[in-house]
């Protein structure tokens, strides 16, 4: 019998509002699985118990009147800690803020509870969301292995069935890798749709808040419960009553050139090109797009978020440097190196590639741009470079970046869908649409799923390595 915890949001959210489920109830079994699970999975920063079983008394309250918040209505989600939550720690991983309590809600924060959602707690998250340091969230799959980017702490707990979904935050890549590594589906959106508000930033023009959820479903309806009532308009609505609207005949470019010049792997390769031909066989037309000025992308990510990172840091370096982690402070301290026409040039790479994509993309008449989310399966955690001046084929942040940056360089949505294995670990297949094309990213994403579903949450208990690793 399925328990409440392993409901999807879409499904349990139904069930909360037909009264066949309680808000409580479904609060109780999280809890109970964030109990199983945590001593492995270690993804939490912390947990509000109080507060959300008030939160989701309060929810059932209004529900046997018939009120309803909104789509998210009794729906427990967790939160990365570098998103403020009222009255909860915002720690960002790092030392220096140790016992930092927030004020005030998140923009994002407090559409979410205006949508209806229990806010649970907040999750790990490497120090300032730069990818240094060791956070002690454990990969589902393989404990020896990395267990994604900045944004871990939101994929384990999701993988793991301690949360229906979370919220992570995504610079050049944040939310779609720990997706990809975890088995799970994870969106970047267009800019300046999800508000950024209440936010310790890398930088302020390269990140964006987004989902993690295990399925497409799912994830667009978490999305719908974040969007900023003002942005839905730049959607044409909301997203998730449109995910099966996706034309047969819709035409999707790849750029295989660029996969083996990124070093993408023979067997990740091998799983997406699978995965191309359920989308070929969906009646969806593949095209080979050529986009070699992608590349320039990380160049011009990295010198902007890292020089935008160096004055969100400024002060509080001042303050208390000693609580920062060696390899942050060398990051911040690069981007204080960027010259200003360093920056000038990477503004001019950011203008022009905005124009060049999707004009490339009108040109061949293709609604997305589609390619492995990572270049290879997640790296022995021994073994992970945290250097963004990696080379390409590393297990590093830096081959991480090179295949997502452009996305949240340009501002164009980008999703991460699982497709298949490779070695026994979950591979991702990346979809990148035109900016505000939100809901068309999503709905090629679901029907790849629908069409070749996988199993997007990750039981502990099933997988033998991981229980034994728990027991120890």
């Amino acid at each position: 019998m399925t328990e409440p915890w392993e409901l999807g949001i879409t499904e349990a959210a139904g069930r909360i509002r037909r009264r066949e489920l309680s808000a409580v109830e479904l609060l109780d079994s999280v809890l109970d699985r964030l109990q199983d699970t945590e001593g492995y999975a270690h993804a939490w920063a912390f947990v509000d118990e109080r507060g959300a079983r008030a939160a989701a008394g309060l929810a059932d309250g209004q529900a046997a009147k018939g009120q309803f918040g909104g789509a998210l209505h009794g729906i427990p989600l967790g939160v990365k800690d570098v998103i403020d939550v009222r009255r909860m720690p915002t720690e960002g991983g790092s030392d220096s803020l140790r016992g930092n309590i927030a004020k005030d809600d998140a923009g994002v924060v407090r559409q979410l509870r205006a949508s209806g959602a229990v806010i649970l707690g907040k999750l790990q998250t490497h120090e300032f969301a730069f990818g240094q340091g060791t956070p002690p969230s454990r990969n589902p799959w393989d404990p020896e292995r990395y267990a994604g980017g900045s944004s871990v702490g939101s994929g384990v707990a999701v993988a793991v069935g301690s949360i229906p979904g979370a919220l992570g935050t995504d610079t050049g890549g944040s939310v779609r890798n720990p997706a990809s590594v975890n088995g799970l589906v994870g969106l970047k959106p267009s800019t300046g749709v999800v508000s950024s508000t209440g936010v310790l930033h890398v930088s302020h023009t390269m990140d964006h808040v987004g989902p993690i959820a295990r399925s497409v479903e799912d994830c667009a309806a978490l999305f719908d419960g974040m969007v900023e009532p003002q942005a839905l308009a730049r959607l044409g609505g909301p997203v998730s009553a449109r995910i099966r609207d996706v034309a047969a005949s819709t035409r999707l470019g790849v750029d295989r050139r660029m996969w083996s010049e990124w070093g993408v792997a023979p067997d990740v390769m091998a799983v997406v090109e699978n995965a191309l031909s359920v989308l070929a066989d969906l009646g969806m037309e593949i095209v080979e797009l050529r986009l070699p000025e992608l590349d320039l992308a990380l160049h011009a990510s990295v010198a902007i978020s890292l020089s935008e990172a160096a004055r969100h840091h400024r002060e509080r370096l001042k303050r208390s440097a000693e609580g920062y982690l060696p390899g942050t402070r060398v990051m911040i301290e690069t981007g204080a190196l960027v010259s200003r026409d360093e920056v000038r040039l990477a503004w001019q790479v950011r203008t022009h590639l905005r124009a060049y994509i999707p004009d490339a993309m009108a040109r061949a008449g293709v609604a997305g741009l589609v390619s492995p989310t990572l270049p290879a399966i997640a790296p022995l955690a021994s073994s992970m470079s945290s250097e963004l001046t990696a080379s390409v084929g590393e297990n590093s942040l830096a081959a991480a970046l090179r295949m997502l940056s452009a996305a949240n360089l340009t501002g164009m949505p980008g999703v991460s869908v699982p497709c298949g294995f490779a070695s026994g670990q979950p591979i991702g297949m990346h979809l990148m649409g035109l900016e505000h094309s939100d809901a068309t990213v999503l709905a090629i994403a679901d029907a790849y799923e629908q069409a070749a579903p996988w199993r997007t949450c990750v039981p502990v208990r099933v997988l033998p390595a991981v229980t034994g690793a728990a027991a120890s």
